[in-house]
């Protein structure tokens, strides 16, 4: 390999692995911290303006004002095989790290990844209006509310403010069946009800598509809590855009002055960083803390390396069997996504499904396993569940994809269950005509995490539903809740009339199996019967338990 400014690797140890992609600096470290490799153009900013060379250690590349200190802790845990991440600050540059442990045919190395947190330009009092305010809502651009709440910090640095980032959920599905122009119109809309939210002295800015940037007073975590509430409940009216009607909420991440940072610039990173927790669990809100700060840089490779994993077939699927109680017997399973990295090793999807989900590239997954799981299952001889998101059931083509891997593997499309995640429920509109164009092949339609989010009886009856799947939190609460249990007992005569299956998730106890029996719930999934398994390991057709009923 040429050495260059941004390839300093004599050896190619770095040609091996799959990181074209990645973003950044990477210095591949020995068993002692001693640098064996590196590249990446932005090495002066993360090594102090210090050019590297192979064979120098952790503790003289960095200065002693850099923290190597921390740096070195990560490298010792990440040789016990464990994902690392930590953040320094080196001349006024914060610098965040992740360091992942690499087996080679020299032993065990460690590769760090460092992504530079770039400064950024102040707006400047006699910039033209047309670069302070966003042409499409009126409102401020997110440099001027960064600079708003600079001011504010160096002119009342003993009030307390909190920075967020929002996101407005539900906008791109506007825009895939509207187009660009009225979801501009509709975003309007939707900010409207933001900037009606606020008090004086606060602002709200735009970040660039749906997510924004607001400065607001912050008393205490409850009281910023129920603003929070207060402004997603200005979201419980549908949005009309001409003659449709489209549900939206917001995903909110907090950081509060000055006990999260006592910069514009630290306190909107953090803010962004909180506002990932909302995706990565499924929360609407989320407040910054220095722990959430390393699961979600632990994770921030993901968009860079997820089409590479597809490409190279990384991806890999699993089954867990769906078992009828009254004869122990397993009646179908569900193909449950995993993703084997090269060096990160097993990854599970609670952790890149929701970064997956803001790129396009989830349609193409998605597409994947449902091509995937028609040949396994059909190979298997059972009938199979596949997850499908809202933007893969509104996708131009999904219908003839459908058809495609049905013809393809032979499998009957009664065989064939798409479980729906919750979000597809809050745009019927967009949704109803594909699903039914689905139901009609034949294949069957579940109802994803039933009794959280967006459950509402209201589609049980609008949406070509015949299975409902009880959200697995239901289950744990229920199981020391008698209320929670009377609700599921109450609740099976209902499904049973609509002519329904109910099926029980996360079921991980004797306890939680009887239960859920006694009440009528036959059809369970969990660990209590099996944990997932690749199909070679699982093949249903030698998996069955012993009846512990006599029904």
């Amino acid at each position: 390999m040429a050495n260059g400014p941004g390839n300093w690797d004599p050896d190619s140890l770095l040609d091996d692995l799959p990181l074209e992609d990645t973003p950044g600096v990477m210095l591949l470290l020995d068993e002692a911290g001693v640098l064996k490799a590196g590249r990446g153009e932005s090495i002066g900013k993360v090594l102090d303006q210090h050019r590297p060379s192979l064979g120098e250690s952790i503790d003289s590349l960095f200065p002693e004002s850099a923290g190597n200190h921390g740096l070195r802790e990560a490298h010792a845990s990440a040789l016990t095989g464990e994902l690392q991440s930590c953040r320094q600050r080196v001349r006024g540059v914060d610098v965040a790290w992740e360091l992942s442990p690499l087996d080679t045919e020299r032993g065990r190395e460690v590769l760090a990844l460092a992504i530079v947190l770039a400064e950024e330009e102040e707006p400047t009092e006699d910039e033209p209006e047309s670069r302070r305010l966003d042409r499409t809502t009126g409102v401020p651009t997110r440099r001027v509310v960064v600079g708003l709440a600079r001011e504010a910090f160096n002119s009342q640095p003993d009030a307390q403010w909190a920075i967020l980032r929002l996101k407005i959920v539900g906008m791109r599905r506007i825009n895939q069946a509207l187009g660009q122009e009225m979801g501009d119109g509709a975003l309007y809309q939707a900010v409207s009800r933001i900037v009606r939210s606020l008090d004086e002295g606060e602002c709200v800015g735009r970040v660039g598509g749906n997510e924004f940037i607001l400065l607001i007073h912050h008393e205490n975590d409850e009281q910023t809590h129920k603003r929070i509430q207060a402004m997603d409940l200005l979201f419980d009216e549908p949005l009309k855009v001409g003659v449709l009607q489209f549900m939206l909420h917001l995903n909110v991440g907090i950081a509060r002055y000055p006990e999260d940072g006592t910069t514009a610039k630290d306190l909107e990173r953090r803010a962004t960083i909180a506002l990932e927790r909302t995706r990565l669990n499924g929360f609407h809100y989320a407040f910054f803390s220095l722990a959430l700060e390393d699961h979600v840089l632990a994770y921030s490779w993901v968009p860079a390396e997820a089409q590479r994993a597809l490409r190279e077939g990384e991806f890999q699927l699993y089954y867990q069997p769906v078992v009828d109680t009254r004869t122990g017997e397993a009646v179908s399973m569900e193909a449950l996504i995993r993703w084997h990295h090269p060096w990160r090793g097993m990854i599970l999807p609670g952790h890149f499904i929701p970064v997956i989900e803001e790129m396009q590239l989830i349609v193409n997954l998605d597409l994947w396993v449902l091509e995937r799981a028609c040949h396994e299952a059909m190979a298997m001889g059972t009938p199979v569940a596949v997850n499908i998101t809202a933007n893969t059931i509104t996708a131009p083509d999904f219908v003839k994809r459908l058809d495609r891997a049905l013809v393809r593997s032979g499998l009957p499309p009664s065989w064939l269950t798409l479980e729906l995640t919750e979000r597809v429920f809050s745009s019927p509109e967009l949704v109803l005509e594909p699903l039914k164009a689905v139901h009609d092949r034949g294949v069957q339609i579940a109802a994803d995490d039933f009794g959280v989010g967006y459950s509402s009886l209201s589609y049980l009856w609008q949406y070509p539903l015949d299975k409902l799947k009880l959200d697995g939190s239901f289950v744990r609460a229920a199981a020391m809740d008698q209320r929670a249990q009377n609700l599921a007992t109450g609740l099976v005569p209902l499904i049973n009339t609509l002519q329904m299956t109910l099926i029980a998730e996360c079921v991980e106890t004797e306890e939680d199996r009887r239960w859920l029996h006694e009440a009528g719930v036959f059809f369970q999934q969990g660990y209590y019967f099996a944990r997932p398994a690749p199909r070679e390991d699982s093949n249903v057709s030698g998996i069955t338990f012993p009846s512990k009923d006599n029904h």
